[in-house]
């Protein structure tokens, strides 16, 4: 199986879902420079050339089983402005629903 990840951050659910014998990373989606780096140095074959998943689409994402992610959530939490899902961060969630109702992972 294959797994996608968006908002992939240093790859926490990536390695995971890898740990629990779920599949292996095809791709990840990361807007974070350094978080690239420590992506790249622990899942040196999986595609990072889609960096910010406004850009993500089933033209430039393989088709996966599954797709992982934490969003941001600074706007729905208590410590942040509270603003919710249409707050400019948390608001990326819907970005999220989109990627996988496109994809239509397993």
């Amino acid at each position: 199986m294959k797994i996608g990840s968006l908002f992939a951050g240093v790859g926490g659910l990536d390695l995971g879902l890898e740990w629990a014998g779920l599949g292996e990373v095809a791709w990840q989606v990361e807007i974070d420079a350094g978080c690239r780096a420590v992506l790249a140095q622990h899942w040196p074959s999986a595609d990072r050339s889609v960096i910010d998943v406004r850009a993500a689409t089933s033209l430039s994402l393989a088709r996966v089983d599954i797709i992982c992610g934490g969003f941001p959530c600074t706007d729905v939490s208590s410590a942040g402005k509270r603003e919710g899902l249409s707050g400019a961060r948390s608001g990326l969630w819907y970005e999220y629903l989109r990627v996988v109702q496109e994809l239509r992972p397993r």
